[in-house]
Formats: structure tokens, C-alpha cells, sequence
């Protein structure tokens, strides 16, 4: 079978993006010798080496090419590189796409006398995803991408043969606004690899209890669920914590209430892994945003106890005291926290395993090369 995997992200392992893009990857070149790759040059080696050809999308383009391509209404950087490439999409069998913005893609493969199938990933619900950014920033620009990411999208969904949604929500989100048929979507999670450097499972802790909270702090969900800890929860642990906060681009927010005493901010680190390995706790308080929280996953991969909301929750089948902390109440938050701290090493050590069997059975790149191989059968 010859596949070409579409992305607009590079596979990696430096955001939630990427690493999606990555499980992929992971589990198209290991069940099929004959996948080929458009999208971003890769800059791992390790990964750019599985793909059998590539077809790299240069993001840097003229200014004249940049104002042609917005008066087509295209935003996507990509798009121009993507008409010159001339990829013979005719002679694929099966055709992956990562986002549910590059509807120029799915518009090619239409008119390419391409025979094969076509599945699309959905990283989240693109629409919802502008229309959060909108709220943040109310520009031209994301009133634009608002407006048209819709429409494109749901040609994006309407087309493919398999819609790849990361949660139940999600898929039923896209059922409802695009009128897609039940059976095309297939809940499909985030999966991340397991750290290199695995803790052994101890629940052993220190005096203090290390914490943790990543992601992009520019963007608002994330912002707010930050705002919401420093100002709510944090009074009430902050005798037996120490916090970082690792995240790329911080607003002067952001930077403002991390000026208290025992909070680390770090500005837009280059890897999250040295941030993995050496804490304890991952909090992630989010109330707003599509998709899953690939921190989550990750935190799971290192072995590492996760205290969230039941938003962050979406997608994983954590349960609240058994394999992590659930909770929306800022008292709540605080007491998941001072629990798992008051513990003997033996509870903990229990709900970290409890938590090390959900991740491999379910979020590990194992356990979605089955499901991608569940999925492409299902076409055959």
C-alpha cells in the first residue's frame, strides 16, 4: 500500500502538535514500508528517515506571493508551496491528512483521478479553535479564518472516508455542525511515546511536592486555568509546593502573578523534557479549548501523577482518586494535591501504577499503531 501523510506541523516532540503528528508518524512507517511524507522539513533525522520520500512545504514565501495568496483567502503559509510541489497524488493508495484546515489539499485530490482513500485527523474542531482566538484577539484576521475556517472544514470532513476525531465530543461536534454520518468518525486520542529516562515507581516524595504546569501562555484557555490556580488554589498549597510553570510566550499577565514566592516561570523552553523529569505533579487547570490535552498524556508517559478539571479530563478515562485527580473546585484542587502528598509511599506508589497500566493500554504509541491499524482495515 503507498501512502502519503499530509501535515501541517512537522512530527516532533516539542508541542502537542507536533507530537500528534508524531503518533502518527509512529504508527503509519512502522505498519507500511512504502509512506511518503508532505509538510515542514523535519528537523529529527530519526524521524525524517522512516518516510521513503519527501516532499518538503517551505513556509517562507515573497511578499507579492503573500498578498496573492490572501487575496484567494488562503492564510495557510503552505499553500503556496503546496500548488508548486506536483505530487502525484493519483498514484497513492491512501492519503493522510493531519488538521482540518488544509482544505486546498482534499480540493487537489479530488481532480487527481486519485482512486484510494482518504483519512483525515482532526486535532480539534478547527471552528471552535478560531472562534476561541477571536475572542482573544478581535483582528481582521482571526475574523476571517473564523468566518471561512468553517466551510473549509466541513469540506474537509465531508470528503474524507474516515474522520479521525481525538474525543467523543469532538466527534460528535463535527456529527452536528457538518452533518457528518456517525459512521465515518472514529474516536481516535492522543498517544505519546514513553519518556526515555522512566522513573521507577517509588511514590517516594521529598519535603516539598514538585509541580508542574506547561503549556501556551499566550493562549486563553490556558491563561485563564493559570490565573484560576495562582489566584484560588495556590494560598492554599503553597507551604508544601514548589511550582513551575513552563509554556511558550507568557503574557506580562502571566509573568505579573508568577512573581510570588516558590512560583518558576520558564519562557518558552526548547524541550519540556528536563521539566518532566524533574518534578513530581502535573497540574493542569483548563476549563475552555477542543480537543485533548496532550500534557496529560505526556505526564503519564514520565509517570508522573496528574491533578485537572473535568475539561482537561476530556478524552482520557482517568478516574478521580484511583489513577489521577479530577476536580473543578478550587478547595478540591488544593486538597488532590495536599492528599497525594500526605500519602505513604505505598498509596501513591499504587496510583501511579494504576495510572502507568491506563497510559500503555490506551495513550502509549503502541496502543495507536493498533488503532491505526483497526482503522485502515476497516477501509480495505
Amino acid at each position: 500500500m503507498r501512502i502519503l501523510h499530509v501535515c501541517a506541523q512537522e512530527p516532533a516532540f516539542n508541542s502537542g502538535g507536533s507530537l500528534c503528528v508524531y503518533q502518527s508518524h509512529y504508527a503509519l512507517t512502522k505498519l507500511y514500508e512504502d509512506v511518503d511524507y508532505a509538510g515542514p522539513a523535519i528537523s529529527n533525522k530519526d524521524i525524517e528517515c522512516k518516510y521513503k520520500k519527501r516532499y518538503y512545504l517551505d513556509a517562507s514565501i515573497s511578499k507579492l506571493t503573500k498578498a496573492i495568496t490572501l487575496l484567494q483567502l488562503q492564510f495557510d503559509r503552505y499553500y503556496p508551496n503546496w500548488k508548486n510541489a506536483n505530487i502525484p497524488l493519483d498514484q497513492y493508495d491512501l492519503i493522510y491528512v493531519e488538521f482540518t484546515k488544509m482544505n486546498y489539499v482534499v480540493k487537489d485530490i479530488a481532480v487527481s483521478g486519485f482512486k484510494g482513500k482518504i483519512i483525515l485527523r482532526a486535532h480539534n474542531v478547527e471552528r471552535d479553535f478560531y472562534r476561541i482566538e477571536l475572542e482573544n484577539d478581535r483582528s481582521l484576521l482571526r475574523f476571517m479564518k473564523y468566518k471561512l475556517g468553517g466551510g473549509r472544514e466541513r469540506y474537509m470532513t465531508q470528503k474524507a472516508d474516515r474522520v479521525l476525531a481525538i474525543t467523543e465530543i469532538d466527534g460528535q461536534r463535527f456529527i452536528d455542525i457538518y452533518q457528518i454520518p456517525k459512521e465515518k468518525i472514529v474516536v481516535f486520542p492522543v498517544g505519546v511515546n514513553e519518556a526515555k529516562h522512566q522513573k521507577e515507581i517509588t511514590g517516594e516524595l521529598n519535603e516539598k511536592i514538585r509541580c508542574l504546569i506547561t503549556g501556551s501562555l499566550w493562549f486563553g484557555p490556558n491563561c485563564e486555568g493559570v490565573k484560576w490556580f495562582i489566584e484560588k488554589v495556590w494560598p492554599l498549597v503553597k507551604e508544601i509546593c514548589n511550582l513551575t510553570l513552563a509554556g511558550a510566550s507568557p503574557l506580562e499577565e502571566i509573568k505579573k502573578l508568577c512573581q510570588k514566592e516558590n512560583i518558576h516561570l520558564v519562557e518558552s523552553p526548547k524541550s519540556m523534557m528536563p521539566y518532566f523529569e524533574n518534578t513530581d505533579m502535573v497540574l493542569v487547570p483548563i476549563f475552555d479549548g477542543g480537543g485533548m490535552k496532550v500534557k496529560i498524556a505526556e505526564a503519564m508517559s514520565y509517570g508522573l501523577p496528574v491533578v485537572t478539571t473535568s475539561h482537561g479530563v476530556i478524552g482520557y478515562a482517568i478516574e478521580n482518586g484511583v489513577d489521577g485527580y479530577v476536580t473543578d473546585d478550587p478547595l478540591a484542587f488544593a486538597e488532590a494535591i495536599k492528599t497525594y502528598f500526605n500519602m505513604n509511599d505505598d498509596d501513591r506508589k499504587k496510583i501511579l501504577e494504576n495510572e502507568r497500566k491506563l497510559y500503555r493500554d490506551n495513550y502509549s504509541l503502541e496502543a495507536i499503531e493498533r488503532d491505526v491499524h483497526e482503522i485502515i482495515a476497516s477501509l480495505e
